[in-house]
């Protein structure tokens, strides 16, 4: 990826409405994990394994910090979530072989498949995921890029559709649970951070800040820096404060260290 010229695009915000949903965190032991991200004053919660995948969050409202892993493979390779992240899998194995690490991030749309034939007109392979859980009391419409090129750490697009009376019962049980800090949102480590930012902002239709490194996402920005590792490795936090640590791959710190 280069950054030769900044690349323009319309600000779809008024139509799409894109903002940031969450950011999967891959680690070899969830609980183990969630019990890190309390200790440091995020809040997180433990979920049952789910055909052969488990995770938890810290969920902070309609957003949140996934933490997951795969439990068993030979379960969890042909269920629908098994199916749809077969691309990620190789990926997915080499951080949680690491001691884990951020994965890739999820940008909430108004209509997944409206953005993903928008996006196929401009030339990117999309493919769209349905799924539903509880009953039918949360459905979702995933959209992820598959194309050659695309960037480890690139978005995937997420309608999700949940019954009400569900977001009052994880408050209820303290399921959602901010705590102490807020997430001013992640930084992505990028040989070429202008580069990278342009092509975000392409593609999601946020603008790039007057920096040029900054894709300012309402309910998280993603910011670029310089670096060999093209990921994400860094939430960025407010607060007062906030820690700055290093739970299984993932770096916490305050926004204002950037």
């Amino acid at each position: 990826m280069t950054a030769a010229q900044p690349i323009r695009t319309a600000d779809l915000r008024s139509t799409e409405a894109p903002r940031f949903d969450h950011l999967l965190h891959c680690v070899p032991d969830v609980p183990a994990a969630v019990r890190e991200y309390t200790a440091a004053g995020l809040p997180a919660h433990t979920n049952p394994v789910h055909e052969g995948f488990q995770n938890g969050a810290w969920r902070l409202d309609d957003r949140y910090v996934e933490i997951l892993t795969v439990v068993d493979r030979a379960v969890y390779a042909p269920s629908p979530f098994g199916r749809a992240t077969a691309g990620w899998q190789p990926r997915i194995d080499a951080l949680m072989a690491a001691g884990g690490g951020p994965l890739n991030f999820a940008v909430h749309v108004t209509d997944t498949a409206a953005t993903a034939e928008r996006l196929r007109r401009a030339g990117h392979a999309v493919d769209v995921h349905d799924f539903s859980f509880q009953g039918g009391r949360v459905t979702f419409q995933e959209a992820m890029l598959t194309g050659d090129g695309t960037p480890p750490w690139a978005p995937f697009f997420i309608t999700v559709r949940a019954d009400p009376a569900l977001r009052r019962e994880h408050e209820a049980s303290r399921r959602i649970n901010r705590g102490a800090y807020d997430l001013a949102g992640f930084l992505v480590e990028t040989p070429d951070p202008r580069g990278a930012a342009a092509w975000l902002g392409a593609l999601t239709g946020v603008p790039v800040d007057a920096s040029g490194t900054v894709v300012p996402f309402d309910g998280g920005a993603a910011h670029f820096t310089a670096g060999p590792a093209d990921r994400i490795t860094t939430l960025l936090l407010t607060g007062d404060q906030p820690p700055r640590t290093a739970i299984a791959g993932l770096r916490l710190r305050g926004a204002h260290d950037v």
